[in-house]
């Protein structure tokens, strides 16, 4: 009787490892590979701002989002925290204000997406929010 047991629970012990390794590979296989690229566009003269290019590569493609007024540099690493749901993200900056462009999960999907950052004032905290969609990453 205690054969049984035990073979019971090594079948039991070999399928959950099954199905963990089933779970972990569907994973990995929905979260493609993101890189940012920032590239120098050039300056606005008349206020000495830089303005910066934004692309995202996505599993080794990249795919152009826009050209942003400010210096621009990712999220992590930096005093800046991720916004809710928000996976990763650049912050493009100038003068006490700027643009976020992150990439967000919404419904099992990822979605990049633009919105406004401002920094606070004696009277307030800062802003950030406003997020529009540019595109879904599939």
């Amino acid at each position: 009787m205690s054969k049984v047991i035990i073979f019971s629970l090594i079948v039991l012990v070999v399928m959950a490892g099954l199905l963990f390794w089933q779970q972990k590979n569907k994973e990995e296989a929905k979260a493609p590979t993101l890189e940012w690229v920032t590239e120098d566009a050039g300056t606005d003269e008349s206020i000495a701002a830089p303005f910066t290019k934004v692309s995202l590569k996505v599993a080794g493609v990249e795919r152009e989002i826009g050209t942003y007024l400010g210096s621009c540099f990712e999220i992590a690493g930096s005093s800046w925290t991720l916004a809710e749901n928000e996976t990763t993200g650049v912050i493009c900056w100038f003068a006490g204000g700027g643009k976020e462009v992150g990439v967000f999960e919404e419904e099992d999907k990822l979605v990049v997406k633009t919105g406004d950052v401002e920094e606070g004032t004696a009277e307030g905290g800062g802003f950030r929010g406003n997020y529009q969609t540019v595109f879904e990453i599939e």
